[in-house]
């Protein structure tokens, strides 16, 4: 068993339990796991069950998750708060695991995964080729802060609790509203996002968590609404090492519906680690789809702090929509 800094942050210092194979393990919902305000964010419950891969020899290498991998997640079932208590269960696969998330005392899942490592057979969204720049110069001094939440896990820069605590940037680029976050480029990283490592990698719910708000906030940035994940789908090609600068990328791709009615949106992502003459290398791919909430948009402009900040973004979002709507 794992006994670490990210298994204890997630599990605390829970017992696994095993029963015919499958493993389990209770994870407390506390203030530590939050995203929207009073909802954990998405990224946890993901990394909770890849990190319960960990425990089955055929998805590790040198107590590493071997890479390639695959990881396919489906949200929206069992509703969970902040406070809740929720099972994390894994079953093995022939190459690899399958995954859930159950709330205490419910049979429907909050969370449900396939995650596939190094079958050979990779099915990788190459969407993010129509907007990675060639090269960092094109991103340097072009880059807008986006605001924050005190507390969210992803983007909380100022709370007291071990979070990832990235800053979130807007990227006008002349293939559409570009969010940008980055790893490895300050030494602050190490006290942040670096926590959340194993063996001196990125651990899959740092990249999960990064990558998720990166798309969520492309498609805010396309179609000025927020929403709750739906579906996620992640590839990573390569472990990330905690010594490599990487910026990760998300840009909306698609919206169907309308707000006041049912709306979803589409978009796309990806992690590249950046090499010392400015160019890129891939090494995650990411796509999406959510389920817009007028609520959460309401959140965001009342909550998201800086307020001037807040409300130049949302300027920008709205016009960028409404002209996508003519």
């Amino acid at each position: 068993m794992q006994n670490d800094f990210v298994r204890t942050f997630l599990f605390g210092h829970a017992d696994i339990l095993i029963k015919d194979g499958k493993i389990s393990l209770p994870m407390i919902m506390d203030a530590a796991k939050e995203g929207w305000i009073g909802i954990p964010h998405g990224g946890i419950g993901m990394g909770a069950i890849a990190d319960l891969a960990s425990e089955f020899s055929h998805c590790t290498s040198g107590n590493d998750f071997k890479c390639p991998s695959q990881y396919s997640f489906r949200m929206g079932g069992s509703e969970v708060r902040v406070g809740d208590t929720v099972t994390v269960e894994a079953v093995p696969t022939v190459s690899g695991i399958s995954g859930c998330i159950y709330p205490e005392g419910s049979a429907m899942p909050y969370i449900t995964a396939e995650i596939d490592f190094g079958n050979g057979s990779l099915v990788k969204d190459d969407t993010h080729k129509n907007y990675l720049p060639e090269n960092y110069s094109q991103l340097s001094g072009r880059l807008e802060h986006i605001p924050y939440y005190m507390n969210c896990f992803g983007c909380g820069v100022k709370r007291a609790m071990p979070g990832l605590k990235r800053q979130f940037h807007l990227w006008e680029s002349p293939n559409g509203n570009i969010v940008c976050a980055f790893s490895g480029f300050n030494a602050e990283d190490r006290e942040t996002i670096h926590l959340f490592s194993r063996n001196g990698y990125l651990h899959p719910v740092a990249i999960f968590a990064v990558l998720d708000e990166t798309m969520g906030w492309g498609g805010f940035m396309a179609y000025a609404v927020g929403g709750v994940s739906v579906r996620l789908n992640f590839t990573l090609l390569r472990k990330i090492s905690v010594d490599e600068k990487v910026i990760f990328f998300g840009r909306g791709e698609k919206v169907k519906g309308k707000i006041d009615r049912r709306m979803f949106f589409w978009a796309s992502g990806c992690g590249a680690v950046m090499r010392d003459d400015g160019t890129f290398e891939v090494v995650a791919v990411s796509s999406g789809q959510w389920y817009a909430v007028r609520a959460l948009t309401e959140q965001m402009e009342n909550e998201l702090i800086p307020k001037e900040q807040n409300k130049k973004i949302f300027e920008i979002a709205r016009t960028r929509a409404s002209c996508k709507k003519q």
